[in-house]
Order: C-alpha cells, then structure tokens, then sequence
C-alpha cells in the first residue's frame, strides 16, 4: 500500500516526504482540534465527529492521487492523439519519420517534449525497434505500441504508401476509440450530477437525525 501511494504520489510529480508531512499535520490538527473540544464542552460526540471529519479528510487526500494519476494519463494521451496527428501531417507531406518526429517537438508540453527527445536521440544510437517500444512504455493504451510498431517499419522499410496507410488506419482506431471514451465520460459525469441532489438529502437528513438525538440527550440530562 505504502509503495503503490508512494508510486501514484511521484508518477504526478509530487514529492512523498512532503505530501506525507501535509497528511501527519492534518491529523495532528484534527486531533487537537477535538481534545480542545472535549475539554471545553464534555461531550465525546464531538470528539467522534472530529475523528470521522479526520478520516475522511484522510481518504479523501489519498484517493486524489489516484484520481491525479488517471487524469494525467488521460491528458497524456490525448496529448499523444494530437502530436500523432501533427505526425501524420508531416509524413504525408513528404518528410521522413526522424524529421516528422523532429518537426513535432514544437508542438509539444514539456513532459512529451522530454519523452520524444529520448526517442530521437535513441533512435540515433539504436537503430531497433527498441527506441519505438520505450516510448510506447510511456502509455498505457495498447494501441500506441501498435501505432509505434507501425511507424518503424516505416523506418525499416521506407515510407512507401502501404505503409503510410497501415499507420492511418492505426491512428483513426485510436481517435475513434479516444472519442468514445470521452463521450463515455460525459455520461458518467452527467449520471453523477443527477444524483447530487440525493445525496444533499441524504445529507441533511443524517444532520438532522443527529441533532435530534443531541436535544434528546440534553433533555435527559436536564430531567
């Protein structure tokens, strides 16, 4: 568990001890906070409140790196679906893979500027397939690895029109299926607010169920 947040906390470019420290604070906080409480009114259900507050708090801090992950994998990725089609602009118009490749670095944000400069300085001293499958390693959609196989045997074989075609077929696979899942998205996005004002009341009601049994108690107490 440690690694797997201590992975998820670096991959979004964070550093752990310091992300690990914000967390330790937060609960050292919260359990001031309810001590104080407990002195000051002597009712431990204020104490339990601020405990279940720090819980949530605390799940809520570590589920948003996974959530950060997947939306920088999802930026990634469509980043690669738009450099991709600069690419494909490029090898159309009569440029070779290593110049199309070239010509896209302006194009690029500087994480992707990064990995491209790798492959092209890779591909200078290897002239593999190896270079096109480190770059593929960066995604996590199968498909890329498809895309770069097929843009090296361009490189292996020359840029002859099969090949050029073989690599649009590709390349549309991946934007139909990028599109769906973008529209898939929307729809749980949508599913999702249409379910708010539930939980809203689901909310309140707990809020009032619990405010009640305070005033029951109190009177108790008073009689």
């Amino acid at each position: 568990m440690k690694n797997k947040l201590k992975s998820q906390i670096e991959y979004c470019g964070l550093n752990y001890s310091s992300e690990m420290r914000k967390l330790v604070l937060i609960n050292i906080v919260s359990i001031i906070t309810a001590l104080v409480f407990f002195f000051l009114t002597k009712q431990i259900n204020i104490v339990v409140s601020v405990s279940l507050l720090a819980l949530v708090i605390d799940y809520l801090i570590i589920s948003n790196y996974s959530t950060k992950v997947k939306l920088l994998d999802e930026e990634r990725e469509n980043e690669f679906v738009t450099i991709i089609s600069y690419f494909e602009i490029f090898i159309s118009n009569g440029n070779n893979v290593y110049q199309s490749f070239t010509k896209t670095i302006s194009y690029c944000s500087d994480w992707m500027k990064d990995i491209m400069s790798n492959l092209l300085k890779d591909i200078d001293g290897d002239k593999t397939i190896q270079p096109f499958i480190n770059f593929a390693n960066n995604f996590k959609l199968k498909i890329v690895t498809n895309i770069m196989l097929s843009i090296y045997t361009m490189v292996d074989q020359g840029e002859s029109f099969e090949q050029i075609n073989q690599f649009q077929i590709l390349f549309e696979q991946l934007q139909k299926s990028k599109r769906i899942e973008n529209l898939e998205k929307k729809q749980r996005s949508l599913s999702i607010l249409a379910s708010l004002p539930l939980v809203g009341a689901a909310g309140m009601t707990i809020t009032l169920t619990i405010s009640v049994i305070q005033i029951i108690g109190e009177l108790v107490n008073v009689i």
